[in-house]
């Protein structure tokens, strides 16, 4: 095409076809063959571009591979002449795999005489010398061919990231050989099923008829169509950061399930939520969801147990393994569940304490009467007694063990246990039926001499000593004998852990190599190891 103003030209030679690229080869601009022009200068000076070879060798077509030097480029380069056009770039086949780095696309690579990239540095000092012209010659794979031109192309270099700054008018032979994709679309294989905001997944709208088209425009990578156009996903009206689309009707959890987000006609609705203490977040069916440990149901959010605990083991078998306050219904126990204190840490855990005491001020009154003790009292931090009557369900439920722990004046902590621990209901008046083999870092079993003793309270004397009550003399409610006036005034070989006489203990429990006052107590039972 001939302008009325002279152009040096540029030919952007581009054979498409629906094929990807193969195999790699590097071009490094070293001669191509024999078949170049290069003698036809003898002079040290080179043509700037295919159209001075053109123009000084009038007499022969300059079509070949020939050496130029554009003004400011330090070298001469090979390209390929096509007549007076400069072709940057060839592609006719997938040999040449056009899927490059920076660095390759600003040096060039490939064949001079077959499929390259010229390189953006020798194509920038080229189309900055003066006014180019770019063509585009396009074959397709079923044999059409058009071109498009521009009547003023020029990039500029590296620094500026060789941006395109002009391309002029154009003009083209297209509209019979290529289809243009609508914005924000690219060409690709037809699919029955299409992406959309609503159905991001394309799972669920296979409705489109192909027909035999096998290439078609398509929404391309994180953009998703939105009735007859492609949008960002992000514009879509149910997009969550950092997850994607939400389909519509669909829910979506978040990784610890403390957010939880729903798709409705487009319209993005979610809510902070947390799992219950008795529920775990994880997938379930594909789905993430909040879900109710074994032995509880409901949904997730809240969960009521429906699996019986007996006691502190079952909690931490089924359960929690943390220590804290638990409801328990153990086997029997006609007044329904109730809470407890559980211990998780000592001695492998799973301890339901019935007892505990500590000597600070504002400590609770253990002088209390019969149907008290019965029933229990306190709180877990000034001291409680769980009551007879959950200990003796408790206890008549398996076999149990008891664990007793304490620090005495001294500040010495030790413990007693008990491989069994059992005792009668209030119709044998609490009578300690059961007490095992004897373990621990006590210095002496102090608790034996209570065996298969009657409980006594201040307003209810069971002890079997004539001359003395002794849960009214010292303000207890214990497991006293007829024996027991002897242990206190001669051999001291006895413990009484409720006892409130005294201001300056929590109890009593006879240590041959210290003292038998105690800041500190704590008793526990849990169901028998058998390992």
């Amino acid at each position: 095409m001939e302008l009325e103003s002279k152009l040096c030209r540029i030919f952007f030679l581009c054979l498409l076809a629906a094929r990807q690229s193969g195999a790699e080869v590097t071009q490094d601009n070293t001669n191509p063959g024999s078949d170049t022009s290069y003698f036809f200068y003898q002079d040290q000076s080179y043509p700037r571009d295919c159209e001075d070879i053109q123009d000084q060798c009038s007499t022969k077509n300059a079509t070949g591979a020939q050496v130029i030097q554009p003004d400011g480029y330090d070298v001469p380069f090979w390209v390929f002449c096509s007549g007076d056009w400069t072709v940057i770039q060839r592609r006719s086949d997938s040999l040449i795999d056009f899927s490059r780095g920076w660095d390759e696309y600003r040096d060039g690579f490939g064949f001079i005489n077959a499929n390259h990239w010229l390189g953006n540095t020798k194509v920038a000092h080229l189309t900055n010398q003066k006014t180019y012209e770019l063509r585009i010659d396009i074959e397709t794979e079923s044999g059409l061919t058009g071109f498009i031109s521009y009547s003023s192309f020029r990039i500029i270099d590296e620094f500026s990231d060789y941006s395109i700054v002009s391309v002029g008018r154009s003009n083209d032979t297209l509209e019979s050989v290529v289809t243009w994709c609508p914005t924000n679309t690219i060409p690709g294989s037809c699919n029955r099923c299409i992406a959309t905001c609503a159905d991001p997944s394309g799972t669920m709208d296979c409705s489109n008829d192909c027909g035999d088209l096998q290439q078609t425009c398509i929404c391309p990578l994180n953009y998703l169509m939105d009735m007859t156009n492609c949008i960002r996903q992000e514009d879509c009206g149910c997009y969550k950061e950092g997850h994607g689309v939400i389909a519509d009707g669909v829910s979506y959890m978040a990784a610890d399930c403390s957010e939880r987000c729903s798709c409705s006609s487009g319209v993005l609705t979610c809510v902070s939520q947390s799992c219950a203490r008795d529920a775990t977040c994880k997938e379930v069916n594909g789905v993430r969801t909040c879900s109710c440990n074994e032995g509880f149901a409901g949904d997730g959010l809240t969960c009521p147990s429906i699996r019986i605990n007996r006691d502190c083991y079952d909690i931490m078998r089924y359960v929690s393994t943390e220590s804290g306050v638990y409801s328990i219904t153990p086997s029997g126990g006609a007044g329904g569940p109730f809470n407890v204190n559980c211990n998780m840490t000592i001695d492998g855990g799973g301890w339901t304490v019935i007892q505990r005491r500590v000597l600070i001020p504002s400590r609770q009154d253990f002088n209390q009467d019969w149907d008290t003790y019965k029933s229990g009292f306190g709180s877990y931090s000034r001291g409680f007694w769980i009551g007879n009557e959950h200990i003796h369900h408790l206890t008549n439920q398996g076999d149990y063990e008891l664990r007793i722990d304490m620090v005495n004046q001294d500040h010495s902590a030790y413990y007693a246990k008990y491989d069994l621990f059992r005792y009668n209901a209030e119709s044998d008046k609490y009578k300690m039926s059961g007490l095992g083999s004897f373990t621990g870092t006590a210095r002496y079993n102090a608790l034996r001499n209570q065996h298969n003793e009657y409980f006594s309270t201040p307003d209810r004397d069971y002890d079997d000593y004539s001359y003395y009550h002794w849960a009214d003399y010292l303000d207890s409610g214990w497991w006293y004998g007829d024996h027991y006036y002897y242990y206190y005034y001669y051999d001291y070989y006895y413990c009484d852990l409720n006892r409130m006489r005294y201001d300056d203990d929590v109890g009593y429990w006879y240590n041959p190599s210290g003292s038998n006052y105690l800041i500190f107590t704590e008793m526990k039972i849990r169901q028998r190891q058998t390992d």
